[in-house]
């Protein structure tokens, strides 16, 4: 890099296809990184759509963020955990009486909606799904069958909901004109053209890198903020850091974004950048 750092760096961290390799670990590499940024003052944060057991007590503890004193992001944004404190500096959830009429509006409509439920710690779905089941035994949280909303035992972070496979443009229209009546509380978030996401509104990786910032009362005049990602939920966050970095194997529309490009997620490019770029400055 030409430009000259601060003294203080925080580098938001996506997980998947980004700080993880494709089978969903920490190199040792990436491991030593986050230490030796820690070790010289400066902070990196996982943030990730990852449910919250996962995402802080598991992940966040297997880069050492726990001894480290560090803090971390679930469900992109709902909960932020600050190891320091051993407390949640945000926890949201969605209203029981929003929950209900999304279950009302989905639930037996086979083949138009599959809907996923997120807690901390436990999936509901309405039927078994290769893909939804491969993610809860990835995130070792509870897989759980419902056939009525009374079944949802657990607060709800965030829920999506997934279109028919040969769903049209009709069809995705129909859909946000279905789901109209959770704009006032929640917001709908595209990830692909069957996927979608509701959380509170407001709530996305940019805003909680904001968020973060104004806790530890940190802004582009006393730190550089750098962020890392690969997909569709990291483009929040691409419009907040003064330095978004994209993975090698990222979207063509996060690359677009970016101010820097690194390595593949398999030949450890977020440590890699890290090593070359900012470890060095001031060395």
């Amino acid at each position: 890099m030409k430009e000259k750092l601060k003294e203080k760096v925080i580098v938001f961290v996506d997980l998947d296809g980004t700080a993880l390799n494709s089978n969903h670990e920490f190199s040792n590499k990436t491991k030593e990184i986050v230490k030796k940024l820690y070790n010289k003052g400066h902070l990196l944060i996982p943030i990730t759509a990852r449910s919250t057991k996962d995402a802080i007590f598991q992940q966040a503890v297997n880069l050492g963020l726990d001894k480290l004193k560090g803090i971390a992001v679930a469900n992109n944004g709902t909960h932020i955990y600050d190891f320091k404190t051993n407390s949640f500096i945000r926890s949201s959830t969605i209203s029981q009486d929003m929950l209900k009429k999304v279950f009302e509006k989905t639930y037996g409509k086979i083949g138009k909606y599959k809907v996923h439920y997120f807690a901390n710690d436990k999936t509901y779905v309405y039927g078994d799904g290769e893909n939804s089941r491969y993610w809860s035994d990835i995130m070792k949280v509870d897989y759980k069958i419902i056939k009525s909303f009374e079944e949802i035992h657990r607060d709800i972070n965030h829920l999506t909901i997934i279109l028919d496979e040969k769903v049209t443009d009709e069809d995705i229209e129909n859909f946000y004109k279905d789901f109209d009546f959770v704009s006032q509380q929640l917001q709908i978030t595209q990830y692909t053209r069957r996927v979608y996401e509701l959380c509170a509104k407001g709530i996305n990786k940019g805003e909680a890198i904001q968020y973060i910032l104004n806790y530890y009362n940190y802004d582009d005049s006393n730190s550089s903020i750098f962020c890392f990602g690969d997909s569709v939920n990291d483009i929040p966050m691409f419009k907040v850091a003064k330095y978004p970095v994209a993975m090698g194997n990222a979207i063509d529309e996060i690359k677009k974004l970016a101010k820097f490009e690194t390595l593949s997620n398999d030949q450890n490019g977020v440590a890699d950048f890290i090593e070359k770029n900012i470890l060095k400055e001031g060395d």
